[in-house]
């Protein structure tokens, strides 16, 4: 028998369990609310069979409704969290839980960016209304079988600019462990790329952010990959990673090397370096920028989720 009872905060939650995705990890959701959060507004949910602990689910209230922790927008409209997802699913599951909510008054549980593969979405499919994408590659062994599997134009287009890079200095280059010359490097050029990423790397964010970096994370790590042009760094990458999957979380760029595509480029130089080590997927994330599809990214879509109560 499926049961559901309340923490009281999220250091009581058993850490014993590793989410296909950063988002859905207790280091995660503990860096949020640290941020972002009131800790009166959080609904931490433990999850039992037969009154042994299975798993957690854990939500935010607004108003009379309520939604996962980590989906609402913060800083003046700002996403951070790219898939929503809980980390037990199944009808008995939901059941329990949606009966729990029931009875504590509130009337509606919102999913945001919950993704096309996961059992959520088989859940409730009837229910989703499709949000965004989140383009992915499923890597194969080689550089070479990865150009062949772009369309012909794009392979072209992507051999024609890197040539382009190869006639002046220049090095591609990934650090594992950043320090805080590598990360205020990476927000540099994060602001540098547009007035909107100037505007969203807040003083706040900034924090967050670096807060991600140092967390100890179980099944993942956060590593910062930069394209440097005579001795510049022109491009760089956030990204979460683990042996099977690397996770392009946030980017930024210098407008000024824009001839040489730098952005497009450290993508393409980072999906080498994933084959290479053996790495199974590249996953571009959260939105359909079209330079995501020109590296040869596929669809996966996303949805929102609203079940009454």
């Amino acid at each position: 028998m499926i049961t559901v009872k309340r923490f009281i905060n999220l250091d009581q939650i058993p850490e014993n369990f590793l989410p296909a995705f950063p988002f859905q990890s207790l280091w995660y959701q503990k860096i949020f609310a640290k941020h972002f959060c009131r800790e009166k507004d959080l609904i931490l949910l433990g999850v039992y069979q037969d009154g042994n602990y299975i798993g957690y689910a854990n939500f935010e209230k607004t108003d009379d409704s309520v939604i996962l922790l980590g989906m609402k927008p913060v800083l003046n409209n700002q996403e951070v969290t790219d898939y929503g997802e809980i980390q037990l699913n199944s009808n008995e599951v939901w059941k329990n839980i949606s009966q729990w909510f029931s009875e504590n008054n509130f009337k509606m549980v919102q999913l945001d960016y919950v993704r096309e593969d996961s059992k959520t979405y088989q859940l409730f499919k009837d229910k989703a209304i499709k949000q965004t994408v989140a383009p992915y590659i499923d890597l194969p062994a080689s550089w070479d079988e990865y150009l062949l599997l772009l369309d012909r134009v794009d392979r072209k287009e992507l051999k024609r600019k890197i040539r382009r890079l190869e006639t002046i200095k220049n090095i591609y280059y990934c650090i594992k462990e950043p320090t805080k010359n590598d990360f205020e490097e990476f927000v540099r050029l994060h602001k540098l790329s547009s007035q909107a990423k100037n505007e969203f790397m807040t003083e706040e964010m900034k924090r967050f952010f670096w807060d991600l970096i140092m967390e100890k994370k179980p099944n993942w790590q956060t590593s910062l990959s930069f394209l440097k042009i005579e001795e510049k760094n022109t491009a760089a990458l956030f990204s979460f990673e683990n042996k099977s999957q690397i996770l392009g979380y946030n980017s930024g760029h210098d407008p000024g090397f824009n001839y040489y595509s730098v952005g497009l480029l450290l993508h393409a130089y980072k999906i080498k370096q994933a084959i290479e080590s053996g790495i199974n997927k590249y996953d571009f994330m959260r939105g359909n920028e079209r330079y995501k599809f020109d590296l040869g990214g596929k669809e996966m879509p996303l949805y929102q989720i609203k079940i009454s109560l």
